[in-house]
Formats: structure tokens, sequence, C-alpha cells
């Protein structure tokens, strides 16, 4: 029965090109996406699934108290020795600290993405040792296991167990185990793992009282058979109250500790101080998901508005089925049958689809940014899931025409076989819902295309307001010495002023948070460490204290807050603030400047608390301000005199106007692109549909349009005739969409500070737009049955 089903279909499909042509492409185009995003979530949904026990493994996230409590992926350095001595229902904990530095042998040196581990970092996590004992690979000071990557850029073909290598500013370490790290997909990237007895040995005071400054550590955790994060819920409490300094009158602590699970890391938010890598922000993943249903939608309504469109010519058929001794299921099978084999073959030009989509995709900044790629090989289950997509997308999609043919009466349809129209089968409720809902989700996607593309041309104007960052460029320290690099900079013939910095406002990257304590009052700032210089060159406006200067400023007791963070504290006014004390963390510092509130991110409001202190210790980068018209040469020479300083390390010079655009810009501007993509294909999909159906409805009705010729009828009338139900349908689809398109961009855009205005000519260009494609598609036909002869229709029908 199946093999005469195929049969059948294939024949029906052969016989209606143009139709399959329109079916096919449709449907391939949106499996396509879907398979894409749908390998995309399946990369994602497979990290960290290696190690043993992954249910039951967590990590400990820290929310610092204040007036924005966010959680951090970090936690205290002291918590892990805690949590493993005197906690009921955790099994197993160990912690981690990130570095980033330098890693040398024989005068050959390469920037390294190491760890500090402990040696319980083999028991908790499923990471295997290709050479070395995981019991003791990690359990020496100044011990360390390598990937096999850096083992081969190292010591080449030579056997590295046991040699050394060098750690800028560290020492000598021995290598004591190799892990294939390419071999696992985790979110902790790492070239290195150093032994934390190293840290012990030379910053054992810090950890002993590291338990307010927990930025630079993390926690991870085995919770015992059984045990959920609740249960643990009032040890982590008891630990807050024993170990936490109370910060508020009412004994509250400054943090709060909670346990996050990894499996919940893929598709969720990063939170700040993220360690992981390789993880895609849910945001994106339902952007992704939502536009892949949409093209998947467009197509699929276009499939049955097709199918039950040529309910004329197969009504026939029906009836002479049903005649014959037919069942309703059996006709009911042939149909979704035939919705099966289109979308196979629909399936098999989406593959060759997406062999060109996923490069496209793996080339998007946000996914280099953040190492989440895919990759179009996978096994077999993958592409079995990917034909039983394709079986199920089918058969949905023919199980309404194959309802709506399989109910007919043979007596009926055969009686009227020799008319224009069959009996019941015009233009049917559903098939004019479905062409609104298809062209009310192209119209929404439309619209949201050309508003991220204002949004993105807006926010390219916003980057010249508030700090300043054309004629600015940025050196990424490394491994190159802050004060010696600083001093030949200045010399440097076009370099007008030169200063340092952590990180810079707007660039999607901030020196972190820290809390801000006046009496009763707190809150968490964004720190900028920076020095007086570079507040000069990115021209932020101060109000000062009568013995401001840059020496004091400098000497590290007083800090610079904006007018925000001052009224966060309690301040009655800006002005009331200059001079005042406060707690910085654990330590107590004066502010001596005020500055106007400004935009640190796009997605911010200008009003939330930002402070800048002298940190030398935090300084990362060198700006330097240059003359507008030596900027490249100044630039280029800044990049040759870092060089002198770092042999190792390439160069990162870059312009801070540009880092400002690639940061939150671009990524966007892509999406965007994307976007655009998308709604190209709705647009598309749904011209096609309309064409297959115009197509169709002009050939049910050409004795009628021959007929009204002969009496008399012009090509204007009988092309609105035939337009209007089509246009009426797309007009309808407007009036729906419009408003929808509305209410969806407001939510998004309320995610930007400084935003664009959703004027009604932005609204109506784009409903002007896909309503000439519309006609177009519908005219192309109706123009060409118009203008036929009426004498040789009338005689050929």
């Amino acid at each position: 029965m199946l093999r005469n089903y195929v049969k059948i279909a294939l024949r029906t499909l052969w016989r209606q090109k143009g139709i399959t042509a329109i079916n096919v492409l449709g449907l391939a185009a949106g499996m396509a996406v879907c398979l894409l995003v749908g390998l995309l979530f399946w990369d994602q949904g497979t990290h960290d699934d290696f190690h043993p026990d992954s249910e039951r493994l967590h990590r400990v996230t820290t929310t610092h108290q204040g007036n924005n409590p966010d959680p951090y992926a970090s936690s205290p350095a002291r918590l892990a020795p805690v949590l493993r001595t005197g906690v009921t229902g955790i099994e197993a904990a160990t912690r981690l600290r990130r570095t980033d530095r330098t890693v040398s042998q024989d005068n050959r040196g390469f920037r390294a993405q190491g760890l500090y581990a402990e040696p319980q970092f083999f028991d908790l996590f499923g990471f295997r040792l290709e050479a070395g004992s995981a019991a003791e690979a990690l359990s020496d000071p100044y011990s360390a296991v390598i990937t096999q990557d850096l083992a081969t850029r190292l010591y080449g073909d030579q056997n590295p167990m046991g040699r050394t290598f060098q750690l800028t500013e560290v020492g000598s370490f021995t290598v004591t185990g190799v892990v294939n790290r390419d071999a696992y997909r985790s979110h902790l990237d790492f070239d290195v793992l150093y032994s934390f007895a190293t840290i012990r040995q030379t910053r054992s005071d810090e950890i002993e009282r590291d338990w307010t400054q927990g930025l630079s550590y993390y926690t991870y955790l085995r919770l015992a058979p059984g045990t959920t994060p609740e249960d643990v819920g009032p040890s982590l409490r008891s630990i807050e109250d024993q170990y936490l300094p109370p910060e508020s009158a009412e004994g509250t602590p400054p943090s709060q500790f909670q346990l996050q699970p990894l499996s919940a890391l893929p598709l969720s938010e990063a939170l700040p101080n993220e360690i992981a890598t390789g993880m895609l922000p849910a945001s994106v993943g339902y952007f992704l998901g939502i536009l892949a249903i949409l093209v998947l939608l467009a197509a699929g309504f276009n499939y049955v508005n097709l199918s039950t469109a040529r309910s004329l010519t197969r009504a026939r058929e029906v009836g002479i089925r049903k005649t014959v001794g037919a069942r309703r299921r059996q006709v009911m099978g042939q149909f979704v049958a035939e919705g099966a084999v289109v979308s196979l073959l629909a399936l098999s030009l989406a593959l060759v689809l997406l062999q060109g989509l996923v490069p496209l995709y793996n080339q998007l900044s946000i996914h280099q940014t953040l190492a989440a790629q895919i990759d179009v090989r996978q096994g077999p289950l993958v592409y079995g899931v990917f034909v039983l997509f394709a079986l199920a997308v089918g058969g949905l999609a023919g199980l309404y025409p194959a309802w709506h043919l399989s109910k007919f009466r043979p007596a009926q349809v055969l009686k009227a076989s020799g008319q224009s129209e069959t009996p019941g089968l015009g233009w049917t409720a559903p098939r004019k819902v479905l062409t609104v809902l298809q062209f009310t989700v192209a119209i929404v996607v439309i619209v949201t295309a050309a508003l991220v593309y204002q949004q993105v041309q807006h926010m390219k104007q916003r980057d010249k307001e508030g700090v300043r960052t054309d004629h600015v460029g940025r050196v990424a320290l490394q491994d190159a010495p802050l004060g010696p690099f600083w001093q030949e900079a200045r010399g440097i013939s076009g370099v007008e002023q030169v200063g340092a910095v952590r990180n810079l406002p707007l660039s999607g990257r901030t020196g972190g948070r820290l809390p801000l304590n006046r009496e009763k009052e707190s809150v968490s700032a964004r720190y900028y460490p920076a020095d007086h210089e570079a507040l000069q060159i990115l021209s932020i406006p101060l109000t000062t204290t009568d013995d401001w200067s840059e020496a004091r400023f400098e000497g590290g007791q007083v800090i610079v807050a904006n007018e925000a963070a001052t009224r966060a504290l309690g301040f009655e006014s800006a002005k009331s603030a200059l001079g005042a004390p406060v707690m910085m963390d654990t330590t107590q510092v004066r502010i001596a400047a005020i500055t106007p509130n400004f935009y640190t991110r796009f997605t911010e409001s200008p009003n939330l608390p930002v402070v800048f202190r002298y940190d030398p210790v935090e300084f990362r980068a060198v700006i330097a301000e240059v003359t507008p018209s030596q900027e490249q040469a100044a630039l280029t020479a800044l990049s040759n005199t870092w060089q002198q300083f770092d042999s190792v390390n390439p160069p990162e010079v870059r312009r801070y106007d540009e880092i400002v655009r690639s940061g939150i810009v671009m990524p966007i501007a892509e999406a965007g692109g994307v976007l655009a993509l998308v709604a190209a294909l709705a647009a598309l999909i749904g011209c096609l549909g309309l064409l297959g159906i115009a197509t169709y409805t002009v050939q049910t009705r050409t004795r009628e349009i021959g007929i009204r010729k002969a009496l008399g009828a012009t090509v204007p009338s009988v092309v609105g005739l035939l337009s209007k139900d089509f246009l009426w349908l797309v007009g309808a689809a407007v009036g729906l969409g419009l408003p929808l398109a509305w209410w969806l961009n407001r939510l998004w855009l309320r995610g930007f500070a400084y935003r664009i205005e959703l004027g009604v000519w932005k609204f109506a260009l784009s409903a002007v737009g896909l309503g000439v494609l519309a006609f177009l598609a519908v005219g192309s036909q109706t123009v060409r049955a118009a203008r036929l002869d009426p004498a040789r229709t009338l005689r050929d029908e």
C-alpha cells in the first residue's frame, strides 16, 4: 500500500511541476533555517554531558546585595574547602581561578588560557588524561597539565612529560599530565591547568581572607544522590552568617550563594564575571528559534493553500477513487503520503542549502566571540532526526488537505466535473485564514528588520556622544610593562596624550562591580580603573574638590563618581558628596570629583552608578589620543613600540570607535542582516504562494474570463475582478500585522536606553512594499489572462 501511495504521489507531483517546485522550494528554505537552528541547539545541548553524574554537578554563584543585586558566576576562594568539610549533601567540591598569560619555552612563547585547579578537578569533571596520573598531576606547587595542542606547540614531537615551561611573572612549571581538550565539549576552555597549590604557596594570605573579594575564583560541587539544591540552601545561609561580615544594621550578609546546575548553562544569559565559553545566550537562541519557526510556518501555509487550491482537479480523482471502493482513510493516506514525499524532496534540497548556511552562520561575530560554532558533520542519529522532522512536517502540512479532499462525495464532485468551480471548493475560510496568517508573519518580520537597521544606524551616531571615542587608540598591554611602554608612547609623533585603563565604557566590558557603602546606604557600582590622563582623553567633565590634583587622584585614596552613584548613596545633591568618605569594598576612600551621568552600555540607562579609581594593578591597556591627520601612522608606531617590550604576543591595537561598534553594534547589525534574510524569505514564500494560487485560479476561471471579455469587459476590470480577493487578504494581513509588529518591536527596543522612535511612516513603507510585491505576483497572472483573445479561449474550453 505504501509503495502505491509513493508511486501515485510521484506521478501527481511530476504532472504539476510548477506547483511542486513552489512547494519544494518554500519548504526547503524553511527546513534549512530550522535545521541550522536545530544543529545549534544540538551542539549546545551536548556541552558538559560527558562528566560523571553530570546531572548532579552545580556551580556556586554569588549575589551581592545593593541597589542592583545581580548574581555573579564567581564566588570566594575559601568557600570550596568549607563545602568539602562541613555541608551535608555535598559529595565533592573544587575551586578554580582563571588566568591568561604567556607560557614560553626556549624563547618561544604562546598566549595560553589557563585555570588554577585542585586535584579534585578530575574527580568532578570528566576530562581524562592521555598521560600522567589524574590523582597526582595537580598535587604539587608549580605542576601543570597541558593540552595536546599546547604540548605540540611547545615541544613538537617530543614527550612533554617532566619537561618545564615558564609562566610570565609566576615561574617555572613542570608538565605532569596531558589532556586532549579538543575531544570534549565543555564550558571550561583552557590550554593549561596549573596546580592550585601554587596559589596557596604564593598568595596564602589572600586565600585565607578572601570572603568578600570573590571575583577571581569559581566554585563547583557535586551533590549527593537524592539531594536537591533546596536541601543545601540552609547550609549555605549558615555559611553566609558565619563567615561573611554583616552589611546592614539588621545583620544581613553582603552576599548570598546559590547553586546553578551545569545543565542550565547552555542557552542561558551569561552572568557577570562569567567563565563559561561557547554558551549561546538564551535571547539569541530564542531569536533564531522564532525566526526558524516563522519561516517554516510560512512554507507550510503555502503547501496547505496550494494543495487545497487544486481541489477542482483532485476532487474528480477523489470521486473516482471512492466510486471504485476506496475508503476515506485510504484517500487521506494518499494525500498525507504526498505531503511526506514533498517534504523529503525539500529535505534533500535543504541539506544542500545547509552546507552553505553553516559557514556563513559561523562567521557571525557573536558566535566567533563566544566560540559557539556548529559543525554540519554529524552522526547518523542527527540525520535520522532530520528525516523524522521532515516526515512530521510533511505529514502535518498534508493533514488538512487530506482531510479536506477526502470528505468529498463522489456523486457531487463527478456531477460538477464540467463546471468551473466544484461546489464548496472556492476560497474556503481556512485558506483565507492561512493566507492572512502567512502575510501577517511576513509584515511583522519585514517591519522588524527595517527597525533593526534603523536602530543600528542610530547607535552608530550614539558613540559620538557622552565619552569620546573618535581619534582614540587602545593598545592591550598583554606582557608589556606599563611604565616603560607608557613613557615611550608619549614620545611618538602624532600621539597627543597617553592614559591607562582596564576597560572602556561602551566596549561591552567593565572592570566589574564593587559595592559602595555609606552609613546604611549601599550600591553596586560599575568600576572602571583608570588614570587621570585617561579621563582627559575620554573627555569626561569633572566637578572637583578644591584640593583636587592629579597626584592626589593617583594616590589611590580618592575616587571619581557619577551623579547616579551619589544619589544612590543618599546624598542630597552631587556637590554635597564632594569630599565625603565612603567604603569601597573594604577600603575607605573619598569622593574627590563628580562626573555627569553617561552611557556605559547601549542597553543600559545612563543613570547607573559608575566609579573611576586609579588602580595600576588592574590596568590592562593604554589608550592614546592621536592627531586626526596622523591617526593611522600613530597607531602603527604604537604597535611597533609595543613590540619592543613584548616580542611573543601579537599586538592588539584598535581604534576605540571600532571597538564600540564591534562590541554591540556589529552583532545587532548582523542580527538585522539575518532578520532581513528571513524577511526576504517570508515575503518570497508568500508571494510564490500567491503566484501559485493565482495561476491555478486563472486556469479554473478561463471560461468565465472569455465570456466577460466577449460581453465587453476591459482588461483593467478583469484584472481587478481576479485580483481583489487576493489583495483584500493582503490588506487584512497588513491590518493585523502592523499593530502586532508595533507591540513586538516595542518590547525589544525597551532593552536599549538609547533607541529610535516608532514612527507611523516606518510601518507604512513596509506595508506598501509588501503590497506592491503581492500585486506583482498576482498581477503577472491576471494581466496575462485578461489579455487573452476570448474567441480562442471559448473555442478551447
